[in-house]
């Protein structure tokens, strides 16, 4: 049964696409309904005097006068959001897919016979299978899914964000392999100017699997799925709701929605007939396919081998240990230097000791490095009674790798690693589809 007045905190709304399809069954559409009331209420009084004399002459007079006026404007507008819930009220018996809550497992012998004779059970059932012929395009439907970002938006924004902030710091910068941020940063403009402004999602569905059934695929129910012992079902494929939404319409930040995997329920139209196996994320590459044969296919592949690039398990670069060693050293001689203190022999080899022994953690991102910066500082401090300022501890961190030729040792790649998944082989389906709304 369908819950009435539900509670909906929206994430996405499409306010043009809702209008859209109730102005279709419906018609015109009340905007705003006015009720005015103005109640007015006036009083007057008036008195005058008037006194005459051969030489002078007065008059006076007083009026007193109270107005008291109410108005009252009571103004009920029509929302997005009772409109949407006018059409979700409106299409929810004639969903495909919709989804519901507290219905009872179909017993053993129907879950049989939706094993061996999917087609007809798939119009009688349509919330436990569900046949190509009822995913036709533009029928809408509503499915409970993990809510993310296709990888390729992922990777855009978090590229974006990761070299602004380096941009913003003189020792992060230094850290950075600067042809290898070129080339990430050039990648990703070409990447926004083919997004223009729109954010591909990918969502794994939460209540269906796709299975092979009398030679075709349904998406079966995963409860109808795991009441089958385990030796018995049939090989499962994952579903993924695919498609793209309108930055401008999220009602919520994405760094919050787009990255956390939360469960919500989206309303959406489908593009395509059924679940395909192949989906583009950036729809302007279909564009110019158009008129460049075989582009989108060529930058599908582009895109894959640079996320799998990106995303691999590669180590840091090579280890440049010589450099690292020599940083730290010439880390420790400009200290003295600062101090105007004449190192003897034995202090330089104690300092060479100290940074054979942490140089290591020169190839660690900056504040896992600083340790190794502060123990030569610690030992020069201890010998010397050298007092170390801040400020000028960053100066010299940052002369002691460039007089070392240590730079670039921060790579891009293993931090984008630890933020997202691997490309993954498996199969996978998708139905591709219009996004009108996007809640919990």
């Amino acid at each position: 049964m369908q819950e009435k007045n539900q509670l909906r905190e929206f994430v996405y709304l499409d306010e043009v696409s809702v209008t859209s399809l109730v102005s279709s069954r419906k018609g015109a559409i009340p905007s705003e309904i006015t009720d005015k009331l103005t109640d007015s209420v006036r009083s007057s009084m008036t008195s005058n005097t008037e006194t005459s004399a051969k030489v002078i002459k007065a008059s006076f007079g007083s009026v007193l006068e109270s107005t008291r006026t109410q108005d009252r404007q009571v103004l009920r507008k029509a929302t997005i959001q009772a409109t949407f819930k006018d059409l979700y009220e409106e299409e929810w018996d004639a969903m495909p897919m919709r989804t519901t809550s507290g219905l009872n497992i179909p017993p053993p012998s129907e879950i049989q016979n939706i094993l061996t004779n999917p087609e007809p059970l798939a119009r009688k059932m349509p919330q436990w299978v569900v046949g190509k012929e009822q995913l036709t395009r533009g029928r809408l439907i509503e499915v409970e899914v993990e809510l993310q970002a296709d990888s390729v938006f992922q990777v855009s924004a978090f590229v974006s964000s990761f070299l602004d902030m380096f941009a913003g710091s003189s020792e992060l910068a230094g850290q950075i392999d600067r042809g290898e941020a070129e080339g990430v940063r050039e990648f990703n403009g070409i990447l926004e100017k083919l997004l223009v402004g729109l954010v591909p999602i990918k969502c794994r569905l939460v209540d269906y699997q796709v299975v092979s059934l009398d030679g075709q695929e349904y998406l079966v129910h995963r409860d109808v799925l795991e009441s089958v012992p385990l030796g018995q079902r049939p090989r499962e494929t994952p579903v993924y709701l695919v498609g793209v939404t309108e930055q401008d319409l999220f009602w919520k930040d994405i760094r919050r929605v787009l990255f956390s995997k939360a469960r919500v329920k989206v309303l959406c139209r489908l593009n395509q007939i059924g679940a395909r196996s192949s989906w583009t994320a950036v729809k302007l590459a279909d564009m110019i396919g158009n008129i460049v044969p075989g582009f989108a296919q060529q930058f599908d592949s582009f895109v894959s081998d640079v996320l799998r690039t990106v995303t691999s398990d590669s180590s840091v670069q090579e280890p440049q240990d010589a450099a690292r060693v020599e940083t730290l050293v010439t880390y420790g001689n400009l200290i003295a230097q600062e101090a105007e203190i004449s190192l003897t022999d034995s202090d330089r080899s104690e300092l060479r000791r100290l940074a054979n022994e942490n140089a290591h953690l020169l190839g660690i991102s900056v504040p896992e490095s600083r340790p190794a910066f502060r123990k030569i500082a610690q030992y020069l401090t201890d010998r010397y009674g050298l007092v170390v300022d801040p400020d000028k501890s960053h100066d010299l961190r940052v002369q002691a790798r460039s007089q070392a030729g240590l730079s670039g040792n921060l790579s891009i790649q293993p931090i984008i690693t630890s933020r997202l998944q691997n490309p993954t082989n498996e199969e996978e389906r998708y139905l591709d589809a219009e996004i009108i709304a996007i809640y919990w």
